[in-house]
């Protein structure tokens, strides 16, 4: 058969053959039929899958060198040196003031957190934190471990308040650390100072008194022993009320601690900070009644003045000065001076790398006497933080 008629052939048929229908969108003002419409499939909002967890942490770790301090050094059988390394250690060595040892020079790493937080529920959440602290030393005389936190707490046990019990971060400084930012360089005034703890074992309440989240409380009544076990029957008693108006932070802040023989404690602090766009500026005052039962009350009292802020995302700059008095009702006394300034580089977004000085000056009134030098310490100080996201 001719080539030309079977393809005439094969036309024919494709003409007459019935084709399948493609679909095709509807035309603009064209119904869809929706019975030609498969229906959508719907999958269920999967809700938080519990217990989840999360790490996280932080670390704090310095090379120093004593530029300015007490040039004498002795040595025990070991050749350790007897001088201080650190100006937090002098400034609340027994006795009174101390100078750190002129020429010393290490790394330390001052500070590892540990973390994990655990939400058992939306409500019930727990959280877990271990420290590594250089001057906190075990037995052998390596760096130690010890528990920072420990709790559970209650998501709105109350209206717009929270509930937590175990070991837990006081309120003494934890409005004006949170602003100052620089944790990482140096501790607040009342922490520099060996004025309260950081943790305590006991129970807090803290929330918001207004849905705009401008008036705020912090109550806490603890053991008042900070990390070590309870020894007495008497508490501690804390209260912060943070205020917010726009920028401005204040924190007024008052605790009460009994203490057996006659030698209850009390601290009242306020804090004010206000954040401009690049720039911050705080203010922290401090006045300390330790009561005793003869020879009138020791009342230490300071007040720390600090800024900081960013020229550009990845480089800022802070500055800090303390004038602390270690009894304001004695004639003869030693007042000290802080000075801190430095830089703080961001290569990542996590790490920081901080070129810092510390200086203190030493002042004597009546008939003290001052540590024979002032201190200077220069610093290259590394933070970086860490995490894991929840499982």
């Amino acid at each position: 058969m001719p080539r030309h008629v079977l393809f005439a052939a094969a036309a024919a048929v494709l003409a007459i053959a019935p084709l399948p229908a493609l679909a095709q969108p509807p035309s603009r003002g064209q119904v869809q039929d929706s019975s030609t419409v498969p229906p959508p499939t719907l999958t269920p909002a999967a809700g938080p899958d519990f217990p989840r967890g999360a790490i996280s942490g932080h670390a704090f770790v310095d090379y120093y060198y004593d530029v300015a301090g007490d040039p004498r050094h002795a040595y025990n059988a070991s050749g350790a040196d007897s001088g201080l390394t650190d100006l937090s250690m002098a400034a609340t060595a027994l006795g009174g003031p101390k100078n750190v040892g002129r020429d010393l020079n290490g790394i330390v790493i001052r500070r590892v957190y540990f973390q994990l937080d655990n939400d058992l529920t939306i409500k019930y959440v727990t959280r877990f934190r271990l420290e590594v602290d250089s001057k906190s030393l075990a037995s052998d005389g390596k760096i130690g471990v010890a528990v920072k936190a420990a709790y559970l707490k209650v998501r709105s046990a109350i209206p717009r308040g929270d509930f937590s019990f175990g070991m837990l971060d006081t309120p003494t400084w934890y409005e004006s650390e949170d602003f100052w930012q620089y944790r990482s360089i140096e501790k607040t005034l009342a922490d520099f100072r060996g004025i309260g703890t950081r943790a305590d074992l006991g129970a807090a309440l803290k929330g918001y008194l207004d849905d705009q989240h401008r008036l705020g409380y912090f109550a806490m009544l603890g053991n008042g022993t900070g990390q070590k076990p309870e020894t007495n029957r008497y508490k501690k008693y804390y209260l912060s009320l943070p205020l917010k108006f726009g920028d401005l932070h204040v924190a007024p802040y008052v605790d009460y601690e009994n203490v057996p023989g006659g030698q209850d404690k009390a601290t009242y602090m306020v804090f004010a900070g206000y954040e401009f766009r690049r720039v911050a500026l705080g203010v922290e005052a401090l006045d300390r009644a330790n009561h005793r039962p003869a020879g009138g009350n020791q009342q230490p009292a300071g007040v720390s003045l600090f800024a900081r802020g960013a020229a550009i995302a990845t480089v800022g700059a802070f500055a800090r000065f303390d004038y602390w008095v270690p009894d304001r009702g004695a004639t003869n006394r030693v007042d000290s001076q802080l000075w801190i300034a430095g830089l703080d580089w961001r290569p990542l977004k996590n790490v920081h790398v901080m070129p810092n000085v510390e200086a203190t000056q030493y002042r004597a009134r009546g008939s003290a006497v001052a540590p024979g030098y002032h201190d200077l310490q220069a610093r290259l100080t590394f933070y970086y933080l860490f995490s894991k996201p929840q499982s």
